[in-house]
């Protein structure tokens, strides 16, 4: 009997053993993996921020010039879809921001029709279209291509000014609308995800398309959706 008896104690402990080696090699592994203070705040209070990342709606992509580049009629009909669908979340949003390009500005419009308690806009040139860095896998582009740009300066302060923790003067959860566009879109979510940056453009977003990101207030951040379009008619997507 006393040898069955230390045979069991022996392999409970063991078991605890493993156990504790499984728990501290897993907070090892998340505490070398997450950057707590990827965005370098403290946790001032307990409220969170949720952004809802919107891709303009479908527009004329060969127009001559920047300021033609408006949404088609396909692309105004995806984008009141998608600010009905804001609409009945029953949310009540605290800002509507775009980017300064027309098409974004186009879509911020249609959607703030769509909701029962309409919204300021706020323009931020920061967010308009470009190329952030070098993608991999490797496409077209060169990396001189890429410096030319000047668009990731721009970008990361876009980055800077959404995507934070609550600040200390918070007071409640927040909900902001933000309406831009893809290539911006897609790094975003490999920067708060700490994805590599350089993996932005193996991310498919259509037009019109949702993205939600839950920022805790301890720095946490959860990816709720990304892309949804569910909302919008089969026959009436695209990418």
């Amino acid at each position: 009997m006393g040898i069955i008896l230390t045979v069991i104690t022996y392999h409970q402990n063991s078991i605890l053993e493993d156990i504790h080696l499984n728990r501290t090699v897993n907070q090892i592994l998340f505490s070398s993996l997450w950057n707590n203070s990827w965005d370098s705040l403290k946790q001032e209070n307990n409220w969170s921020r949720h952004l809802y990342l919107i891709r303009h709606g479908k527009y004329f992509q060969n127009a001559k010039n920047i300021k033609k580049m408006k949404l088609t009629s396909l692309g105004k009909e995806q984008i009141t879809y998608t600010g009905k669908y804001l609409n009945e979340m029953n949310i009540k949003f605290d800002r509507l921001i775009h980017s300064g390009m027309i098409r974004a500005l186009q879509s911020a419009i249609i959607i703030n029709q769509q909701l029962n308690y309409p919204l300021k806009l706020i323009e931020d040139k920061n967010l308009a279209e470009g190329l952030p860095v070098l993608p991999s896998p490797y496409v077209n582009l060169t990396q001189r291509q890429i410096n030319s740009y000047s668009h990731k300066q721009r970008m990361d302060e876009a980055f800077r000014t959404y995507f934070h923790r609550a600040y200390y003067k918070q007071y409640k959860d927040t909900h902001d609308i933000i309406v831009f566009h893809a290539n911006v879109l897609r790094y975003f979510i490999c920067k708060v995800m700490q994805f590599p940056i350089a993996f932005w453009l193996n991310i498919e977003l259509n037009h019109g398309s949702i993205t939600h990101i839950t920022i805790l207030s301890n720095g946490n951040v959860i990816l709720q959706k990304v892309g949804d379009s569910g909302f919008i008619p089969s026959n009436k997507l695209t990418v």
